[in-house]
């Protein structure tokens, strides 16, 4: 096995195969969210002013190390979308985690040579973030049917979350740590060790596991060869240019861009990191709920949780548009908090429409979302600021929440679940 090989140096490590959280697949997305939680904790601690001023003095704006970060997670986008077909994305994925467990301990150790090498690690971790995501995604494609895509999907994702809330916990705090270095290293050595469980632990599909049990391999493989062998021949041509693609890229286009709606205080920002990190893989499970416990097909779920909440975003935003301030306390306050809940109950089924749509190549659709929807959400504000200068911000914001209804009825009349497959497959 490749994992065995690249451990050899590590001599008689034990072998952890019978490792099993429910069962095998539930343990790999078990295994994805703490990965992922190990990484944005790392992010978070040195995105925020507070850590870095005890090494760099005073940073007024984090503009450049931030940008260094987006700079790296989008241009890396791509090219590991090309990792993701041409190699097992399951091995990358914990190889990525190890890499980003090692360039914890060199920002901690070398961050005080100077501004401009912190500015040099965080592009790094922006492009190391970005392939992360981009091999999670894809690796699901040998490892659960759709029946359980949103389940499994979205609870390996929430990892982010999850690390969201400790690394803004930490940066917070970390004023009266004695150094926030030491916390770099502990993060890196869960990695560390969080990788030398995943590397004995995974494999890349269900029939290469040596205990994997016949129940659950015969509950899955089986399914999952017949969904995934009509869309393996599908072209990137064809899925770029597929009515599901496109009413998807419309839609995350449009839900990036009214996104700045979705207010909250400043000081709710460990709440909402909470309601993120509970929301978005509860709402995956429900979604595969419905799926078996009603009639409910998936395309249906989907067109429920998205339009759904689309359209009661719309309403919620055109209210908003006349309250310039939240006031704790108020009817609009508490509705915010409800509103970040169906935020995420949409997004993760946009999330998992990306994968829906193309599972063989989903890499490749995610990595196209993924970076129009960055790239939008990263400058909307800044132009909002433009526009308002200029007296354009009232007819934006109507022309805005209109394309927010509008695309929400298109993706209700276009939209599906269904992958994109080669005609007479």
């Amino acid at each position: 096995m490749e994992q065995v090989k690249f451990l050899k140096c590590f001599g008689s490590f034990p072998k952890l195969d019978k490792f099993t959280i429910v069962n095998k697949r539930f343990t790999l997305s078990f295994l994805m969210c703490i990965g992922f939680t190990i990484m944005s904790s790392g992010i978070l601690l040195t995105h925020g002013n507070r850590c870095l001023n005890s090494s760099h003095g005073e940073i007024d704006d984090p503009f450049v190390h931030l940008s260094s970060f987006f700079i790296g997670y989008i241009i890396i986008q791509v090219p590991a979308a090309w990792v993701s077909l041409k190699f097992t994305p399951i091995i990358w994925f914990g190889r990525t985690i190890f890499v980003y467990a090692i360039l914890l301990f060199a920002v901690a150790l070398f961050a005080n040579l100077g501004y401009v090498f912190l500015v040099v690690l965080k592009f790094f971790e922006g492009a190391l973030s970005g392939i992360a995501f981009i091999v999670c995604n894809a690796a699901w494609k040998n490892w659960t049917p759709a029946a359980e895509r949103s389940t499994l999907l979205t609870f390996a994702l929430a990892g982010g979350y999850l690390g969201d809330f400790f690394g803004i916990l930490m940066s917070i705090f970390c004023t009266s740590i004695p150094s926030w270095r030491l916390i770099c290293c502990m993060i890196g050595s869960f990695g560390i060790i969080w990788w030398l469980v995943w590397e004995r632990t995974v494999y890349e599909t269900p029939n290469k596991h040596p205990t994997i049990s016949d129940e659950e391999l015969n509950q899955i493989h089986p399914i999952i060869a017949q969904e995934i062998r009509p869309t393996e021949s599908v072209s990137f041509k064809q899925i770029i240019l597929s009515t599901p693609f496109l009413v998807l890229l419309a839609v995350n286009i449009v839900r990036s861009w009214n996104a700045r709606f979705s207010r909250y205080l400043a000081e709710d920002i460990i709440i909402i990191s909470f309601i993120k990190f509970t929301s978005f893989p509860l709402s995956g499970y429900l979604a595969d709920v419905l799926v078996r416990k009603t009639s409910l097909t998936r395309t249906n779920v989907r067109k429920l949780f998205i339009v759904g909440v689309t359209l009661l975003e719309a309403v919620y935003f055109f209210t908003s548009m006349y309250h310039d301030h939240l006031n704790k306390g108020s009817w609009l306050y508490l509705i915010s908090f409800l509103m970040h809940i169906l935020y995420d109950v949409a997004f993760s089924a946009v999330s998992i429409n990306a994968v829906d749509i193309a599972p063989s190549h989903a890499g490749v659709t995610v990595a196209i979302t993924n970076i129009i929807s960055h790239i939008i959400t990263t400058f909307r504000y800044n132009i909002y600021v433009l526009l308002k200068e200029i007296g354009w911000n009232d007819v934006t914001n109507y022309i805005a929440i209109v394309g927010h209804l509008i695309v929400g009825v298109v993706f209700g009349i276009y939209g599906t679940a269904e992958p994109v497959t080669v005609k007479g497959q």
